[in-house]
């Protein structure tokens, strides 16, 4: 069953999750704020902190904007801290965005209008890769081809931080959301793969404030991790028939070269491939079976 959006309130939760944003975070409330009144919009801002250690709280707290301010003793990870605001928020729409700059907050009334037809809207990037390392760069173009074909479509923005989402979807997929910065891509996949209705708004993106917090080698190891622990949560076939196909070609491959180049058959290597290739492609039909008797992909 695809999914639907029936959602029709406007009131809105706001997190802003922050670690040592103090050159940027007022300004960044300011601008949430002053956009939602102007819009006439109900919200609530929940800022999390999570372990800032440069005064990012105590400019919050005199920054003259009302906001919920919840605070991690430790830095947990981005998305730990989105977790900790989606947790304590009161509405049914989720909204957040970061906290250096970096993404128009006068933009979210046109995201919140948005998802009264939309299960997630998304604001795509316009300019992002003028503002990022070429190391954030590289990891992109790597990354994004793999997660558009698990998704089996085109992704405008495989992980803007600037999104409003359903409340009871996150809910939903609440056991698959990591600690870390790919938590958006990990909701991305989610949503896609489940069939629901995602919809991207383009976006000016901005150089961010203060030094980024992304860590580009291990990053996107763990996102390539869980792009694929997702993707077998709700797509297994798109992973493990490839990889069938591929073990048994490399069979045949193996019969073909120790035949006519060393005159003889490796019976066991090209056996052993084929059967893993059988045995690679069963696992791959059963998992699929499970979920689509559990349901998991509505």
């Amino acid at each position: 069953m695809t999914g639907t959006a029936q959602n029709k309130s406007t009131a809105v939760s706001i997190v802003l999750p922050v670690y040592n944003e103090r050159e940027s975070v007022v300004e960044t409330l300011r601008r949430v704020q002053r956009a939602l009144a102007d819009a006439d919009v109900q919200h609530e801002i929940i800022v999390v902190d999570d372990g800032s250690d440069d005064g990012s709280v105590e400019a919050v707290e005199a920054g003259g904007v009302e906001v919920r301010l919840l605070r991690h003793e430790s830095n947990r990870g981005y998305g730990t801290a989105l977790k900790t605001g989606f947790a304590a928020a009161r509405y049914d729409l989720l909204a957040f965005l970061d906290a250096d700059g970096s993404y128009p907050a006068g933009e979210l009334p046109r995201l919140v209008e948005a998802a009264r037809d939309a299960d997630m809207v998304v604001g795509e990037r316009r300019g992002y890769d003028d503002h990022v390392s070429w190391a954030r760069r590289l990891g992109k173009a790597i990354l994004v081809p793999l997660a558009n074909y698990l998704a089996g479509r085109r992704i405008p923005d495989l992980n803007s931080g600037m999104r409003v989402v359903r409340r009871d979807l996150v809910e939903r997929y609440w056991p698959l959301l990591p600690e870390g910065f790919s938590l958006t891509a990990t909701l991305t996949m989610a949503f896609l793969c489940a069939g629901r209705r995602v919809v991207w708004l383009p976006v000016d993106y901005a150089a961010r404030a203060g030094r980024s917090k992304v860590r580009p080698v291990s990053d996107m190891t763990n996102f390539l991790i869980l792009v694929l622990r997702t993707m077998t949560y709700f797509r297994p076939l798109r992973i493990y028939l490839p990889l069938s196909v591929i073990l048994v070609l490399a069979s045949v491959l193996v019969v073909l070269v120790s035949r006519f180049f060393l005159g003889k058959v490796m019976d066991v290597t090209s056996l052993f491939l084929f059967i893993a290739g059988l045995q690679t492609l069963l696992i791959g039909v059963i998992a699929d079976l499970v979920l689509k008797v559990l349901g998991t992909r509505e």
